[in-house]
């Protein structure tokens, strides 16, 4: 484990207190002690939630993760987002437990991505649908449009206030009227996450969703499952035309995320190759893709800068986040050979040029835009630019 004697100096007490009980539950040596100091981190996170303008948690995340103290990093995180995703709230005289929870729907177009509203028509039959998946016992309320990750809470205070919110308009059967920010940064973009959102109540220690009262739970899941992908995708077909879909069946709303994460990296590369290949009437064969590992100590994603062959400048590009160490750590049970499953796609799509580029890149982003430079044949991190008297907004199908 890191020292943290002199770096955590810099962290507010919360933390500091919050950092003193993680180390004392990493270092229990008992089922009975480790639960007296869960008892203290969930009263102490709750206390941090509770302020929804609060970022301590995150700062405190992240100086675990600069100093590799990967250990109590999982431990924070985890119980973070188990507490952030849910709540207990009361109604008429009974407890309920409330569990965020999201449906992601992952999809790429050659046009514009939908904006996502949904129609009284769709919002009752999703409502409906998700009434279906969760346990008999439960009350659901479910958000009147899907939403895009820059729409989605930006901390874990955020994140549970919004569980609030819906989860006391499941319980008084309310209607989900609530704001949320709309897009506005003129970025069309061509693959995306969109996200049903919703909130199950149930009565304190009854199920949550509707495969857990059956003797093969597992087989009832798997089934479910299946169904929401059909019978969502009947209900949202008119307004994902145009566009290549997955439906993700409901679950806790950070395990979605990641789900979603891991399904947008391949969608996300084959929306960027045929659409640049598009809008400069060539074939993908005629592009070129140039791939970097980027971080700033070990390899955090990679950049696939795309150009058209025989020519320098890079025109677009695409970035493959990395989500854990494991992922690239040949040692891991859970490491995956990213760089081959890049090649294999683009070479799918029907890229032929491929280029490696040997060593570890600092990744670097446009200091008036903030987007991420990306890798030319010649071995340089470069801001992708289309020429000027190219149309390349989109085409709106919906």
């Amino acid at each position: 484990m890191a020292d943290s004697t002199d770096s955590s100096s810099v962290l507010h007490h919360k933390a500091h207190d919050l950092l003193n009980l993680i180390e004392a539950l990493n270092h229990s040596g008992s089922r009975l002690e480790d639960q007296f100091w869960e008892d203290q981190l969930n009263q102490t996170v709750q206390l941090l939630l509770d302020d929804v303008d609060s970022l301590i948690l995150e700062q405190l995340l992240d100086y675990l993760a600069t100093t590799s103290q990967s250990d109590l990093y999982d431990i924070l995180a985890s119980l973070i987002e188990s507490i952030a995703e849910s709540a207990v709230l009361s109604h008429q005289g009974q407890d309920y437990h409330v569990l965020l929870v999201t449906a992601p729907i992952t999809t790429w177009t050659r046009y514009q991505l939908p904006e996502g509203i949904l129609s009284h028509t769709q919002h009752e039959k999703l409502l409906s649908l998700v009434k279906d998946y969760a346990s008999p016992q439960a009350k659901v309320a479910l958000l009147g449009q899907l939403l895009s990750f820059d729409q989605l809470p930006k901390s874990f205070a955020q994140t549970q206030a919004l569980c609030k919110q819906l989860g006391q308009l499941a319980l008084a059967a309310q209607p989900a009227t609530i704001e949320i920010d709309q897009r506005d940064d003129g970025i069309n973009l061509l693959a995306d996450t969109k996200f049903i959102v919703s909130a199950i109540a149930v009565p304190v220690g009854s199920p949550l969703f509707a495969w857990q009262q059956q003797s093969d739970p597992v087989q009832a899941m798997r089934c479910a499952q299946e169904q929401w992908q059909i019978q969502c995708e009947a209900i949202l077909s008119t307004m994902f035309a145009g566009c290549q879909s997955h439906y993700l069946p409901p679950n806790g709303y950070f395990y979605n995320n990641r789900m979603s994460d891991k399904y947008m990296r391949p969608l996300a590369l084959k929306a960027a190759v045929q659409w640049l290949a598009t809008v400069m009437h060539k074939e993908p064969k005629d592009l070129t893709a140039t791939i970097a590992r980027c971080g700033d100590h070990h390899t955090e994603e990679f950049r696939i800068g795309l150009s058209v062959q025989d020519q320098k400048e890079i025109l677009y590009g695409c970035v493959w986040p990395i989500f854990s160490k494991e992922e690239v750590d040949l040692s891991s049970p859970h490491y995956q050979d990213n760089a081959t499953e890049i090649q294999n796609l683009l070479t799918e799509l029907g890229v032929e040029s491929i280029l490696f580029l040997a060593g570890l890149f600092t990744p670097e982003f446009c200091d008036d835009c903030e987007a991420p430079s990306f890798p030319t044949t010649e071995g340089e991190l470069q801001h992708p630019y289309l020429p000027e008297d190219l149309h390349f907004t989109p085409d709106a199908l919906h």
